[in-house]
């Protein structure tokens, strides 16, 4: 308790109390649901029951704090609920699935927000909508993940593909040969690029100076005008705003007017 005390002091309180809102009834019986025959009168809080963090809530008191921050919880099974997979989400050996489970059960089951998965968990929402998303866009990738076969970074990258039938392939990849993500993403935009040229596209990342036909212009030297040769490139670190200005500096005095006749 002590070494606890020491680290409020210095740290604060780190992981929320789970507190239970308290209804006084007409009979002044406390409950955790506000009394109908009390009407508006009944329906605030009168007290506050710990049910998780008892500890913290006496270090707190013993280190002098007069406030801690809470997850209130409006319904007791509910309390208990999410106290039950805040544990099963801090254990080591826990699966991205079990955890995209428990966040997908609290948010449709118990209509919990993002603001409150996030405040109770300690998790981004990144984090939270990483493990839902891929437990509930793809039955197959998601029994992949919990039979751990597959990881999240690869799940990830597998749900992208929008084609069931490619998909399928690339999980296959992955659970049986061991894709990497690396190697995922590249099968992926291999499928996207045979899909565009099937319907007369251009492929990704085509240049949008791309001309059907026609070779692209070499890029030249500014400076001098000639081509530039691969692996003859320089970069100049310089601020967008001043491209314009440089260009015309050295349209001005570059190699290919110094060289030219009349140039004095």
């Amino acid at each position: 308790m002590d070494e606890l005390v020491a680290s409020i002091k210095e740290l604060g309180i780190i992981q929320p109390l789970a507190v239970l809102a308290l209804y006084q009834d007409a009979a002044g019986e406390y409950r955790d649901k506000p009394d109908p025959a009390l009407g508006k009168v009944g329906a605030e809080p009168m007290r506050y029951e710990v049910i998780d963090g008892h500890r913290r809530s006496i270090a707190a008191e013993r280190a002098g704090l007069e406030t801690v921050p809470v997850m209130m919880f409006e319904d007791a099974q509910q309390a208990k609920y999410a106290i039950m997979l805040h544990a099963n989400v801090c254990r080591e050996d826990v699966t991205p699935f079990e955890e995209g489970i428990q966040f997908l059960e609290l948010a449709t089951k118990y209509t919990w927000s993002m603001d409150q998965l996030t405040s109770f968990f300690r998790k981004s929402e990144d984090y939270i909508n990483d493990r839902v998303d891929v437990v509930r866009k793809d039955e197959h990738v998601a029994a992949a993940l919990r039979d751990r076969a597959i990881n999240l970074g690869q799940a990830k990258e597998i749900i992208k593909e929008p084609d069931l039938t490619c998909r399928a392939g690339l999980l296959e990849q992955a659970a049986v040969h061991g894709a990497t993500i690396s190697s995922l993403r590249v099968m992926r935009h291999n499928n996207e690029d045979a899909r565009r040229r099937a319907q007369g596209e251009l492929p990704i990342n085509t240049s949008p100076q791309f001309v059907p036909g026609k070779l692209m212009d070499p890029d030249v030297c500014i400076w001098c005008g000639r081509p530039i040769e691969l692996g003859n490139r320089a970069q100049v670190p310089i601020h967008v705003y001043h491209q314009a200005d440089l260009e015309a500096v050295v349209a001005k005095v570059g190699l290919r007017n110094l060289t030219s006749e009349g140039s004095s």
